[in-house]
């Protein structure tokens, strides 16, 4: 779409959509409500009742509902956090650029496409009648460990008027329903011991020597869990430090790992070996003035929706881009299985390989399939009331 061309209404108001969300800075651990309260406007525009859910230190969720005050219906869900700019971009990362058939600019993809689409999707509601309710969920900090949704589903845990029967997360898969992705949970370690001069390594503990030890118990249970094939359970060590010099024994160390996972396994019970050195070293330590500390940073659960789930078949359908197949990376998703009695499908534009990176970008031409695949879910879950998927 070079600058100044009109490719038609629908086209051009996703783009004027788009730039202003786009135009909000919402890196996660920072402020979201002026995005919040712009979204919310919008959909009070078309009839939609809204709630703005607070966080914490100026973040905050928005639930937006239109139709009927019933159980039932379509729910589609997004986060408005992004990752941080940084550096190397071609154009302003904070001003939707048209750059050919693509709209460049950080959460372009990653997915305040899927808000402006949701957006778009709501102009005829208010002159249907729905014989459904839609519902429309937007979290914050999502992108440090879903952190900000929990607090939405918190607040609409007992409300008999928002259970959903099919929840739609428009993350970027390039319109192709997923149905699966793996969970995750990720902890920094801190071991701590006495510094002392290196020729005493024979009688006092060293931070580092404990951290690997207990990373090897790390590498231990990825041989076990994925001895061949695909693996339903990874581990990673993402970032190690510690130490000052050569001659003195480290009197810390600080690690980073993480352990992905399906739903059929629980990662407290997949960790437990790692749990047991850890008390072990723990007390090796404490003994000689020293301590562990772990920190659990991230916890989200995994996800899995039946292959032949009625509503995943309703959605493969409407997006018409083949069957579900699962997910790289994690979403919401597990969160929202945990807290409704709803099917999970996610589906949204834009190709993840361009998130989290100098010159994200998403294509018009994605933003208007996703656009028509949500009118139509409308139209055949809240509107035609009588479709069961």
């Amino acid at each position: 779409m070079p600058a100044g061309e009109v490719i038609d209404d629908t086209g051009s108001h996703l783009a004027d959509l788009l730039s202003t969300l786009v135009s909000f800075p919402t890196e996660s651990r920072t402020d979201n409500v002026g995005l919040i309260r712009w979204v919310a406007e919008q959909f009070e525009a078309t009839g939609g009742r809204t709630t703005v859910i607070d966080g914490a230190e100026g973040r905050a969720n928005l639930l937006a509902s239109f139709g009927p005050r019933t159980s039932g219906g379509l729910m589609l869900s997004g986060h408005t956090d992004v990752v941080p700019a940084g550096t190397g971009w071609a154009t302003d990362p904070y001003v939707a650029t048209p750059v050919g058939d693509s709209l460049y600019g950080r959460g372009t993809a990653d997915m305040k496409g899927f808000i402006a689409a949701s957006i778009v999707a709501t102009r005829t509601i208010e002159r249907t009648q729905l014989g459904k309710p839609l519902h429309i969920v937007l979290s914050f900090d999502e992108e440090i460990g879903c952190l900000g949704v929990r607090h939405a589903l918190a607040a609409i845990a007992g409300n008999d008027e928002v259970r959903p029967e099919l929840v739609v997360i428009g993350e970027p898969t390039m319109m192709r329903p997923r149905n699966t992705h793996l969970g995750k949970v990720a902890y920094e370690v801190v071991c701590t011991a006495e510094a002392a001069h290196s020729s005493m390594s024979h009688s006092k503990p060293s931070a580092i020597s404990t951290a690997t030890r207990l990373l090897s118990v790390i590498d231990e249970l990825q041989r076990k869990y994925a001895p061949t094939g695909e693996p339903e359970v990874t581990f990673n060590c993402g970032s190690i430090h510690g130490g000052s010099a050569l001659n003195v024994i480290a009197e810390r160390c600080t690690f980073a790992f993480e352990a992905r996972h399906t739903v059929d396994h629980d990662p407290d019970v997949v960790l437990r070996p790692f749990r047991d050195a850890l008390d072990r070293e723990r007390r090796e330590l404490i003994a000689h003035g020293g301590n562990i500390e772990v920190t659990e940073t991230i916890r989200y659960p995994a996800l899995r929706t039946a292959a032949d789930d009625r509503w995943l078949r309703v959605v493969e359908r409407v997006a018409d881009a083949g069957p579900a197949t699962s997910l790289g990376f994690g979403t919401e998703g597990g969160l929202f299985a945990a807290a409704l009695e709803a099917s999970i499908v996610v589906c949204g534009p834009g190709d993840i390989a361009v998130a989290h990176r100098p010159d994200e970008y998403v294509t018009v031409d994605q933003l208007l399939r996703c656009e028509r695949f949500l009118r139509t879910l409308v139209d055949q879950i809240c509107v035609d009331a009588t479709v069961e998927g």
